[in-house]
């Protein structure tokens, strides 16, 4: 029950709390720099170099997944504890 309720505001907070907070200048030009290396970088690649970098990215992205539902849930416990003081 807890979990779900977690789960449920981690979801609620990632799109409609985060996203209004990289609307920033710094946040666009790193998405936009970062996004035209990565076009870049690819064209170098083989077809199956794609393939296996798509499968590590894929990796690599559940794993900062799962960091980033433990940093939001160690948040919320801090507030929870700073909220009884």
């Amino acid at each position: 029950m807890m979990q779900n309720l977690i789960d449920c505001l981690y979801f609620y907070s990632e799109d409609h709390c985060v996203l209004q907070r990289l609307e920033t200048p710094e946040y666009r030009r790193a998405v936009f720099g970062l996004e035209r290396d990565w076009q870049g970088f690819r064209t170098l690649l083989t077809e199956d170099q794609r393939r296996q970098l798509d499968g590590l990215l894929s990796r690599q992205f559940t794993v900062k997944h799962l960091e980033s539902q433990a940093v939001f849930r160690s948040g919320l416990s801090i507030g929870l504890e700073l909220a009884r003081l």
